[in-house]
């Protein structure tokens, strides 16, 4: 295949870099939404079904009245219907007064069901609940307390309550207060519960099944930031790797074709996706300029730097702290790692998230993080944020007991919470759960899959920020097989995943593919389209 036409420039602004770099859910999806994107009747959805009582404006006001502990109701309106979006009824209010929420309800299309939408980042804002609508479910979402760009800490400063909300508190209290207000609109409760997030969304996720594991009957997260401690460390080190090292774009395309041509066949296909770039054994000193600089080599420095990268982040002796990034896809480099390629990796989200976590959760605003950080010795002062802010406990009996189901997913080319962390993770769960895992507990690696979205390979299948198609569907969306999981049994034994020409859902589909449940890997049949996933079955490693 022509694997040229799937690369997006790495000439980027500032502002593109930053918007690349947002990571919110909802906002491809709204997009689609107001593109026309691709309809689908709720009717066609497999779990939307029409409720007896329909609710009334007057139904949506009356919520102003409601009585709930520690909460404000601040607003109660009817939102017209708009493409795949259905009438519903917008309550916004506020939990303990700092706590900003809004819960969105559909007026006559509710499946009975309810849904709430993870945010990212930093958070900081309410995210987008067009998809958990557009399916057909009552959804709620949160600022976690505070309010500032998804890249922006500076709110939690000096305030542990804050950052204890922003932890893992306020989405559980908002959890159990948009329940309530979807039981008093509709006059019952919701069947099951679910959720959905990516990236500190993933995180939220987590912190539910391991602390609140009342709270959600499914659970659907991606890029997981999972320690976040670690991760601010890693980023740290991939910035002090970059300071008089800068990569900048116009070199990132040169790095590309190294990766893939190196890592293509891991999978045992040649296809223009990397499979199993952990199968990969790539050395960056193949780009070392042997001449002058130029856009198709690395300098010395630039080959080191790239080469932290990859291994990770490590103390002065050796010691591994963190894994790096696998080789391949590196067309997202610089909204996630190498930024504009001066001032070391600024402004990318590793350095953002970074740089807000140093100054405003532990050394103070004037701390410089690039230039101060002594990885043996100042790591300790992140220790005090482990209990609450970290989402590493493996031990989820008392989610498995109640019969709670979880979905994990990462990108092989996700570049910025990497992919063997969570693969870490779900070994540690299975060390814990032992052959009951896959019964409750099922991890996707998706190839070729950027942060939370995008990138080369087949990269919609139910995440996050992805247009609203194949909405319910247990084969190709993640909300589909999780809620057919929970309430039919059937778990997800492969997902089917699409990439569009151009990524445009309006333009032709260009390629399918299956996501295995780890460690399963999805390999070509020997015959049929190598663009189908029908030519491809799930196989044990060694199979």
């Amino acid at each position: 295949m022509n694997t040229e036409r799937r690369r997006s420039s790495s000439c980027l602004t500032l502002a593109s870099l930053i918007c690349l770099c947002a990571g919110l859910a909802g906002t491809a999806s709204a997009l689609a939404q107001e593109r026309g994107g691709i309809d689908i009747a709720l009717s066609e959805n497999p779990i939307v079904t029409a409720i007896g009582n329909v609710r009334t404006p007057a139904d949506c006001t009356a919520l102003l009245g409601l009585n709930l502990k520690d909460t404000a109701i601040t607003a109660a309106r009817i939102v017209p219907a708009s493409g795949q979006v259905p009438e519903y009824c917008q309550v916004e209010g506020g939990v303990e007064t700092v706590i900003l929420f809004e819960v969105a309800m559909p007026t006559s299309a509710w499946n009975g069901r309810f849904f709430y939408v993870g945010g990212g980042g930093y958070n900081g804002n309410i995210p987008n609940m067009t998809g958990a609508l557009a399916r057909g479910y009552a959804a709620t979402a949160t600022d976690t307390g505070h309010r500032g760009e998804h890249w922006d800490a500076s709110a939690l400063y000096n305030d542990p309550q804050a950052q204890l909300n922003y932890a893992h508190r306020g989405a559980h209290l908002v959890t159990e207060i948009a329940k309530q207000v979807v039981t008093s609109y509709y006059e019952e409760s919701s069947s099951k519960s679910y959720f959905l997030g990516c990236s500190n969304g993933g995180k939220m996720g987590l912190m539910a099944v391991q602390r609140y594991p009342e709270d959600f009957d499914g659970v659907v997260i991606g890029g997981p930031v999972i320690d976040r401690t670690g991760l601010m460390i890693m980023f740290d080190w991939s910035q002090r790797a970059l300071l008089g090292a800068e990569i900048p774009p116009y070199k990132i395309p040169a790095m590309e074709r190294a990766t893939l041509q190196a890592c293509d066949a891991t999978d045992g296909l040649v296809d223009g996706v990397i499979g199993r770039p952990d199968l990969c054994e790539f050395d960056p000193a193949v780009l070392t300029c042997e001449g002058q600089d130029s856009a198709e080599c690395l300098t010395a420095p630039q080959v080191d730097a790239w080469r932290k990268i990859l291994d990770g982040s490590r103390t002065s002796d050796g010691e591994a702290l963190y894994p790096g990034y696998f080789p391949g896809h590196e067309d997202d480099y610089p909204a996630y790692v190498t930024g504009l390629g001066v001032n070391h990796g600024y402004p990318s989200s590793n350095y953002m998230y970074m740089d807000n976590f140093m100054r405003y959760f532990v050394f103070g605003p004037n701390y410089d993080a690039v230039h101060d950080f002594d990885i043996d010795n100042d790591r300790g002062a992140l220790d005090r944020f482990v209990a609450e802010q970290d989402a590493v406990d493996p031990d989820l009996r008392d989610f498995e007991a109640r019969g709670g189901k979880l979905i994990i997913y990462n990108g092989w080319a996700d570049h910025s919470t990497p992919p063997q962390r969570a693969i870490d993770y779900y070994n540690a769960v299975r060390d814990v759960h032992g052959d009951d895992t896959d019964a409750f507990a099922r991890l996707f690696m998706v190839p070729g899959f950027h942060h939370c979205s995008g990138g080369p390979g087949p990269n919609i299948f139910g995440s996050n920020a992805r247009p609203l198609v194949n909405l319910n569907d247990p084969d190709k969306d993640l909300m589909g097989a999780i809620a057919n999981w929970v309430e039919n049994g059937v778990a997800p034994d492969r997902i089917i995943a699409t990439k569009y020409e151009g990524d445009d859902v309006g333009q032709s589909i260009e390629r399918t593919r299956p996501l295995c449940p780890y460690p399963k890997n999805a390999e070509y049949a020997g015959s049929g389209s190598i663009d189908e996933a029908a030519s491809f079955v799930c196989v044990d490693p060694g199979n």
